[in-house]
């Protein structure tokens, strides 16, 4: 059965309306910058990759486009220094980011619907500053306020964790803050109006809500825990070692095949961890 359509309720198109045709030239210039963003993504983010995984595999590598020959000797000489050093930093990584996550949450679910000039200004201010401090001046302030008693760290691995936090709070209070939309506000205003207790709200409302946003966190903080390198030299105790600390070390002597092949492995171990991190869980039907 033909269905007629309301000519009053469909936009009207002038007489004059032609569909927009793009040149030869501007189409031509339009592949030619997308190849060249190709290009420069793949000289700045894959090429770098590409030259580690070969590295770690090449048996001998000096002055050619590609290693003499190929050998896993490399992971062979990995000892158990390598590997402590590897479960540091996804201990530390994962802490950092389950830490960071929550106290972001907590942030931005404290502040949502605050003035932003007074107290609330302060306060996210307080939670940013670490973002516009270098990290080795950080790590170092770090250091001399927390090397003493009645809170001394210098001697624990807890002040990895703080200094990174103090890093990756930033990150995590912005990606719960984004996710905090009016729609949410309404949602919890009307949940307690029914008479919803405010645990249930946040059980129920909020959180199922920022279930993304709190991927995000994790994977964010995870990422930037495992990759941070200047605040975690400047105040890491000794006996403790993460695989940046260690990488570096291998590269001030030379070592840079055996410190490629420590870098694959933490370069997959932590993909699959995002990954695992960034999985939808399966939705259950209703019945």
């Amino acid at each position: 059965m033909a269905v007629e359509l309301d000519p009053t309720v469909l936009p009207v198109m002038h007489k004059k309306a032609r569909p927009v045709r793009h040149s030869l030239l501007t189409r031509l210039l339009g592949g030619l910058f997308l190849g060249f963003a190709a290009l420069l993504c793949f000289w700045l983010f894959v090429l770098p990759v590409l030259v580690v995984a070969l590295s770690s595999v090449a048996a001998h590598w000096s002055g050619t486009i590609f290693p003499d020959g190929f050998s896993m000797r490399w992971f062979e000489r990995l000892g158990s220094d390598d590997f402590d050093a590897l479960t540091t930093s996804l201990e530390v990584g994962m802490g950092v980011a389950v830490l960071g996550t929550i106290l972001g949450l907590w942030l931005a679910l404290a502040l949502e619907g605050r003035d932003r000039r007074g107290l609330g200004a302060f306060v996210d201010t307080i939670a940013m500053m670490p973002n516009g401090v270098p990290s080795v001046v950080l790590g170092l302030a770090v250091l001399i306020a927390y090397h003493k008693r009645p809170i001394d760290l210098s001697s624990s691995a807890a002040i990895v964790v703080f200094v990174q936090l103090a890093l990756v709070l930033p990150f995590c209070y912005r990606c719960a803050a984004a996710a905090l939309r009016p729609e949410l506000t309404i949602l919890r205003e009307a949940a307690a109006s029914l008479g919803a207790p405010p645990s249930m709200v946040l059980r129920r409302v909020v959180l199922p809500q920022l279930v993304p946003a709190i991927r995000a966190s994790l994977a964010l903080g995870f990422a930037l825990s495992l990759g941070e390198l200047g605040a975690t030299l400047t105040v890491y105790p000794p006996g403790f070692a993460t695989v940046p600390i260690v990488v570096v070390g291998q590269v001030e002597r030379g070592y840079y095949l055996p410190a490629s092949a420590l870098s694959l492995i933490l370069l997959l171990v932590s993909l699959a961890a995002l990954l695992l991190i960034a999985a939808r869980a399966p939705r259950r039907r209703m019945d």
